[in-house]
């Protein structure tokens, strides 16, 4: 989220232990990691948000922990919410501020995107992947930024 915070969220994939463990390894850097418990069988943050800028982020709020979401908006970052009936498109790539890779089938959060928000939106053939499960980001290695 910044140089000096991240998040981590914990579920039935990542358990409390791996947040304790990976807060410890970050604080030797200055970075402070905040955890956020997902609900039901939500594995991942991925899922219900994704950050387009450092003052900007794609949140699905039927997902997304208010708790978490309010904590965003204390950083200062603005959240914009995907179409209601694109529950996953939350799932993309972010390649630069405001550019990403999504998958092709969530037209109308990509138009929010990128008319309302002026993100340049990548679509990619993705609807056959979906069927072993994840989506775009979880396709993906890390990627190190550094948009400064």
């Amino acid at each position: 989220m910044r140089p000096d915070t991240a998040f981590f969220g914990t579920s039935v994939r990542c358990n409390p232990e791996g947040y304790r463990q990976l807060a410890r390894i970050l604080e030797e850097f200055g970075i402070t990691l905040k955890r956020v418990t997902l609900p039901g069988y939500l594995i991942h943050l991925d899922m219900c948000a994704v950050m387009l800028d450092d003052d900007l982020a794609l949140v699905n709020p039927r997902l997304a922990p208010y708790d978490y979401m309010a904590q965003l908006w204390d950083l200062g970052i603005e959240t914009i919410e995907v179409d209601p009936r694109e529950e996953w498109a939350c799932n993309m790539l972010t390649l630069d501020r405001r550019k990403v890779i999504m998958p092709d089938h969530f037209p109308r959060t990509a138009e929010i995107l990128s008319d309302r928000h002026d993100v340049e939106v990548l679509p990619v053939a993705y609807r056959e992947m979906l069927k072993n499960g994840g989506s775009v980001h979880c396709s993906t290695m890390e990627l190190q930024r550094d948009w400064s």
